[in-house]
């Protein structure tokens, strides 16, 4: 099994994904409601990110006085404008937003974040669309480092069963044959169902990193989505990554792990976004044609 420096690979695949993008000129905007400063640092590395391979990417700041319709608003102007292929609200939102009435407000073929219910059941149903950059980005790393077609039967254990990470991460892993089995705040006897699994991915986001040696299977997979800031102001996610490092056959750190790639995603996700919108419109402008003659 190849050991995956998450920072590496995104580093390579943006490189790659410039040369792709070239000089096409492709359209992103991340509108942020202000007053989470741990998004701030997101959308700074989204938008370097996007500098960096040549996007036409802006930053719409909001303050907490913008109400959900006004969101809405501004969102369908972004939904309107042909020159514009995806449309990013940075989350979480604050209360008095309605977020996931903001978030279908997004045309699906712009939705980069995958969020929409209509890319949601598109994972479920097995179709293509855009899909949650941080669980595509998790799939990413199962790709790299053992290879999705030996994911077949393996046995992995989900902590959390968020619309991010869980719930579609659950559904990807499917189609790939694998045994997952998501597990939450309501699961009794966590250790039952990580002591035997083949790989963990966890996401319940701790105050304290609470997954030990004791709670893993020699040789497993450890994918910790999770980066919260201690009581000390360092980050940690919800491996204790010292004790299990020697344990498992791999284990991806907090920081520099998943959050890598979850950028690098977003970025995939624009320019897939460009290349289905073009697809549409080429397949819109033959059928006109037909129609025409």
């Amino acid at each position: 099994m190849k050991k995956i420096d998450c920072k590496q690979l995104k580093l390579e695949e943006l490189e790659e994904l410039k040369r792709q993008i070239d000089d096409k000129n492709i359209g992103l905007r991340i509108i942020q409601v202000e007053g989470d400063s741990a998004s701030d640092v997101y959308v700074r590395n989204k938008m370097k990110a996007g500098r960096d391979i040549g996007l036409d990417i802006k930053h719409i700041l909001l303050d907490q006085t913008f109400e959900t319709e006004q969101i809405i608003n501004i969102i369908n102007v972004l939904n309107d404008d042909d020159s514009i292929n995806g449309i990013m609200v940075q989350l979480p939102l604050p209360k008095h937003l309605d977020e996931q009435k903001i978030i279908n407000a997004i045309k699906p073929e712009k939705d980069v974040d995958g969020l929409t219910y209509e890319n949601l059941g598109r994972i479920i149903s097995k179709e293509e669309g855009l899909r949650p950059c941080t669980a595509e980005g998790v799939i990413d790393i199962l790709d790299k480092s053992i290879g999705l077609n030996n994911l077949e039967g393996k046995q992995i254990t989900i902590i959390g069963r968020s619309k991010l990470v869980g719930l579609p991460l659950y559904h990807m892993l499917l189609e790939y044959n694998a045994t997952p089995v998501i597990c939450h705040t309501k699961t009794k006897n966590l250790e039952n169902y990580t002591q035997n699994a083949d790989i963990i991915v966890t996401a319940a986001g701790a105050n304290k990193p609470f997954i030990n040696k004791e709670m893993i299977k020699e040789g497993s997979i450890i994918i910790d989505v999770s980066t919260v800031k201690g009581e000390d102001g360092k980050l940690h996610g919800d491996v204790v990554y010292d004790d299990v490092v020697d344990k498992a056959a791999f284990v991806t750190p907090v920081p520099g792990g998943v959050g890598q790639l979850t950028v690098l995603e977003l970025m995939k996700n624009t320019y897939k976004a460009y290349n289905l919108q073009k697809q549409r419109n080429h397949k819109k402008e033959k059928t006109y044609t037909k129609r025409a003659n």
